[in-house]
Formats: C-alpha cells, structure tokens, sequence
C-alpha cells in the first residue's frame, strides 16, 4: 500500500510540474522586430523598430475659389512613410499598447483638376504626428481579433499648380484595424463625412484654401535604405 500511494504521489508531482512547465511556455514574449516579411507573425507582439514603407493614399479635396464652386478631385498619392514604434507595454496581443511616431511622409501625385499635390509631414506647426495602437481588440475573440491603430497627422500638400501650399491645423486622424505589425499589406483612412479645414501656409490665419474630405491609405512592404 505505501509503495503505491509513493507511485500515485509520484505521478501527481510529475503531472503537477508538467503543467506549470506548459503554462510558463504558453506565456507569450516579444518577438524581434520584423525586417522581412516571412518574419511577420499574425496577432503577435513584436519589439520596438523603425520601419521606412511604402504609402499610397487616395486623397479627396476640394480647392475653394471665391465666389465659385468649389474644385474637388480624389487623387492618387504614393510614397512612403517612416514610423517609429516603441516597444508594447505587454508582450500579449490583445492587452498591449504601442506608442507610434510618424518620422517622415513624402507622398505624390496629380489631380486631373488642379495639378501636382504632394503631401509630407508639417515639422513647424509644433504638434508631433503620431498615435498608438489601442489596448484591446476590436472584437469579443481571444486570439484572432484585431487592433485599433490611431494616428493624428499634421501635413503640409503642396499644390504646385495652382501656387499654393496647405496645411491643416485640427489632426487628420487615420484609423486601421490591424492583424500584424508592422500592418503591411492592410489600409484604412478617415472616418466618413470627414471636414479637414485646410490653410495657406503665407496667410494662417486667414480663410480656409481647401477642404480635406477623405483620405484611404494602403501600407506596403519595406523600402531599401
């Protein structure tokens, strides 16, 4: 009897350590920051980095003329940008947070209406362009939900055609909803029914030049140095 309540003792240890050993290995860590795009791993947290995409948006503005109709056109703009990303505050998907900074956008393009517009970040209004990717998930799931990625933007669309440059003083604020990061190969944009007031850079204080309507973004792959 003593022999088998040792063996059953035995066994219930064995299982006991087995179980903890499982739970310690299913805690999850923080992946490396990805640099290919076979690195990139679904729903999983990595480590802080720098990544220079590229960045095509399709903007939606109008021109506003005195006393006339207002000029509007969705134009095309590709690029890149370069996002700063600090390290989470939890190595789990769906309680982490990450801090993001946009560090550089260079995006161009041509409208059939009012010419050549080309779009990069306003470095002297005194507002960083930046945001974070939210706490949580979008949906009610444990392990296959995305995360709601915010940004605040502050631009200067220079509008060569027509000799004037932009600038918004409220933020563009662009939403995604991400699955993986660096969120290559997904979009997002503006919410709808958006109203960017836009001014001329040699009159700030003067009545808005355009109007910023829309903006839809798709986030491509790494850019070579």
């Amino acid at each position: 009897m003593k022999t088998s309540l040792q063996a059953i003792r035995s066994n219930m240890h064995s299982e006991q350590a087995e179980t903890e050993l499982q739970a310690q290995d299913s805690t999850p860590i923080l992946m490396p920051s990805p640099r290919a795009l076979s690195q990139i791993r679904l729903f999983t947290m990595p480590r802080g980095g720098l990544d220079r995409l590229s960045f095509r948006t399709w903007d939606t503005i109008s021109v506003l003329v005195p006393d006339e109709k207002p000029i509007e056109d969705t134009i095309e703009l590709r690029g890149h940008y370069v996002i700063e990303r600090r390290d989470p505050t939890s190595a789990d998907w769906r309680s982490a947070a990450v801090d993001i900074f946009m560090r550089e956008l260079s995006v161009t393009g041509t409208s059939q209406k009012f010419g050549r517009v080309h779009a990069r970040l306003n470095d002297h209004i005194g507002n960083v362009s930046g945001g974070q990717v939210r706490a949580g998930t979008i949906y009610d799931s444990p392990v296959d939900s995305p995360k709601m990625c915010e940004m605040m933007g502050y631009m200067l669309f220079e509008l060569s055609d027509i000799g004037a440059t932009v600038f918004n003083k409220e933020p563009i604020q662009l939403q995604h909803s991400i699955t993986h990061i660096p969120p290559i190969g997904q979009g997002g944009g503006t919410r709808e029914g958006v109203e960017v007031a836009l001014y001329r850079i040699d009159d700030p204080d003067g009545r808005p030049a355009a109007v910023l309507h829309r903006v839809k973004t798709h986030i491509g792959a790494w850019l070579e140095e």
